[in-house]
Order: C-alpha cells, then structure tokens, then sequence
C-alpha cells in the first residue's frame, strides 16, 4: 500500500471515529417525563410560579389559572428552569404543543402571551429569552438584565422580531435553540419552530453578554405540553 493510500486509510478510521463520539455523545439533560401521571417532583427542574404535572408522559402545565384557591394549578405565569446553570455553547431541542391561549383576572391578555425558551439562565433576572410562539405571531429574542421593573429585572430586544408566525395552537411544534460564545466576547442564539428562524447577536447590549447558564421553559396564558428535552454541550 502506498503511502498516500495509508493516509487516506487513516482519515476515513479517524473520520469514523469521530463521528461515532459524536452520535454516542450523552447529553447534558434528556427530560422525556416518562413515569406515572401526577405532579412532578425532580431534582432536575424548580418551577417557581405554576404547576408540572406529567401527563400520558409528557409535561404538562395543566389548564391555566391565576392562582390562589385550592386545587387551582397557577400556570398562566408559568416558570420552569434547570437546576444547572454551568451551560455554555450548546443545541437545545424540544417538542412543544401550545394547546390554547386564555386569560385571568390576574393575566389580562397581552402580545407576548404564549411559550418562551430559556437559555443561559442564571436567575429570574438574568437570562436570555427565545420568544417561539406569541399571541402576536412574532419570533423574537429578548434578554433579561438585572435592575427594573420586571420582577427586579428589565427585557432588551436582540435583533428584530420576526412576522407572521402565528401559534399552531393545538399542533405539536419542533423546537431548536442554539447559543454560542464568540471569541470577540459577544453571545450569538438562534431558533426554529418548524422552519421558521429567528437569530440574534449579544455584544453587551442592557448589561454583559451571558457567558453561561441554564435553559428552561416560560409560559404566560397558555396552556402547554411540551416533550423530549434534550440538550448537548457542543464545546470540544
């Protein structure tokens, strides 16, 4: 065998190699809420305002309502965060049904209502926030900085919204987010639902690009199930 045949050889083992590491990878958190129905107690995920239930094996909201009366679930302000917070670059996906929007005395109807992936979550003031599905059919990525009127933070858009994306309700969606750390210091986040993309770039607009974080799932007068939440760390 000639030496550039060994060479060639060698690239194709390594080329397969490589990309078997890659396939058998583990992810860093794959939530499939497999188990009995009921009220979700993990050691993975804090809900801070509303209810998780799991339900024919998928996450579940349960029917929103404001709150405050026995038995009631809360989740028209729903929160739902990972308990890590050391994420950097990663590919986040998930499946996510929103099954209706609705309104409370407490939650008057309002253009962000619907789903909001979180990434680099470090608190309920610090985050980046990727708008999929809104009452005003818009795609858009927020970031949430420290210090306002927000529940002690305030939101900056990152880069324009995105039209004409209405909420399929009752339709299960495929979700993917990306988040990337730049050399320059800058953060870079990019979705699709379905086809439609949104992607923005952080160079310290509000406060410091996030350079690390959680990831976790927001709702805000819908009722939501969402499965298959897989996250891999694409650094290395």
């Amino acid at each position: 065998m000639t030496a550039e045949r060994v060479v060639r050889s060698l690239g194709v083992v390594l080329a397969v190699l490589v990309t078997a590491a890659c396939t058998s990878q583990q992810p860093l958190i794959d939530e499939t809420f497999s188990g009995t129905d009921g009220p979700v107690v993990t050691q993975d995920w804090v809900v801070t305002s509303g209810s998780l239930f799991r339900d024919h094996e998928e996450g579940w909201t349960g029917v929103p309502d404001a709150g405050g009366s026995a038995g009631d679930t809360g989740s028209a302000v729903f929160r739902m965060a990972g308990t890590r917070r050391d994420l950097t670059d990663i590919d986040m996906s998930l499946r996510l049904d929103v099954e209706r929007l609705v309104i409370t005395e407490r939650t008057p109807a309002r253009a962000y209502d619907g789903a909001h992936i979180w990434v680099r979550y470090q608190s309920d003031r610090q985050l980046y926030a990727v708008s999929v599905d809104r009452r005003d059919a818009t795609m858009v990525i927020k970031k949430k900085c420290a210090g306002g009127e927000s529940n002690g933070g305030r939101y900056v858009d990152l880069g324009a919204a995105v039209p004409d994306t209405p909420i399929p309700l009752g339709r299960w969606q495929q979700i993917s987010v990306a988040v990337r750390n730049q050399p320059d210091g800058s953060v870079t986040i990019s979705a699709d639902r379905d086809g439609h993309t949104v992607e923005a770039v952080d160079r310290g607009t509000g406060c410091p690009p996030l350079r690390e974080g959680g990831v976790g799932i927001r709702g805000d007068n819908a009722e939501l199930r969402f499965d298959d939440i897989r996250v891999v760390n694409t650094t290395g």
